[in-house]
């Protein structure tokens, strides 16, 4: 019948329109912004001397190693909101209770509120590393390249090199790095736009972020990753992530893993429509 209104459908308007107000109204303040980073951003001075080390080899995510949430208490994003190696600033866990995550614990894909399933927009610093694909470093004398078999994506971290004094936030930043105790890839990252969250959970971050990795080549199977949050505008205190990687025999870039919006709106109607009796479309 014309003009009807289903209870479902003003379910689901309500849920988006909550979304939406989640999204918007759960921000940082001026003066969270205008604290200063915890950590020295960039290279150290001089450099330290130190080997080349070999990260050649297509790496996959070792046994654990992907995870839900950056938090290196809590991979599996069982303590959302209550990790005690995340401290939140007021807002910044507002926002992160809001979000309805994808996958994990809290999972509720039918109503998910990810920019990167919404909006195929890239998964940026840290949640890079939340899904079971390879990556490949590409070494020269001046860059080292990582490669991402999920997006495609590729980053560009500049060796011998400083940021620049007011870089134009982008979804991967500013990236410089450096080698040390011949056997760590260090890369310094700022520059970045606040539109991705940096995990499955919805953990945000600012434009004030500085991300810092290290690449630690272990053994010839062996790769571990220690990354630390910085961001003032988010954050009382840096705090630290972890993953492993072991080397991969199955080939780079078997498979093109390519975001997509109308796959996106194909699995929603086939899988997560099923579970959301409210909503008949992909918001």
């Amino acid at each position: 019948m014309r003009g009807r209104v289903t209870a479902g459908a003003v379910v689901a308007a309500a849920l988006f329109t909550a979304v939406l107000a989640a999204q918007t109204q759960i921000t940082p303040s001026s003066a969270d912004l205008a604290q200063k980073n915890f950590l020295p951003i960039g290279p150290p001075s001089p450099l330290p001397v130190s080997k080349v080390p070999d990260l050649s080899g297509d790496w996959a995510l070792g046994l654990g190693g992907i995870g839900q949430s950056l938090s290196a208490a809590d991979p599996g994003g069982r303590m959302r909101g209550k990790e005690p190696d995340i401290p939140y600033k007021p807002w910044a866990l507002a926002y992160t209770m809001a979000q309805v995550p994808p996958t994990g614990p809290d999972a509720k894909f039918e109503t998910n509120t990810d920019p990167a399933i919404h909006y195929c927009e890239p998964l940026g610093l840290g949640r890079i590393y939340m899904y079971p694909a390879k990556t490949k470093f590409i070494q020269t004398s001046d860059a080292v390249y990582i490669l991402h078999e999920l997006g495609p994506a590729f980053r560009v971290v500049w060796l011998n090199a400083k940021h620049p004094d007011d870089p134009d936030p982008q979804y991967w930043g500013h990236s410089v790095g450096w080698y040390e105790n011949g056997d760590t890839l260090v890369v310094d990252t700022i520059g970045v736009n606040d539109k991705s969250w940096l995990d499955q959970l919805g953990h945000p971050h600012t434009e004030s972020l500085h991300f810092i990795e290290r690449y630690k080549r272990v053994d010839d199977k062996t790769l571990q990753l220690d990354m630390t949050v910085d961001d003032p505008g988010a954050y009382t205190a840096p705090w630290p992530g972890k993953r492993n990687f072991a080397k991969s025999t199955t080939g780079f870039m078997r498979f093109m893993w390519v975001c997509s919006v109308r796959d996106n709106n194909e699995h929603y109607e086939k899988v997560g429509a099923a579970g959301n009796t409210g909503a008949t479309t992909f918001k």
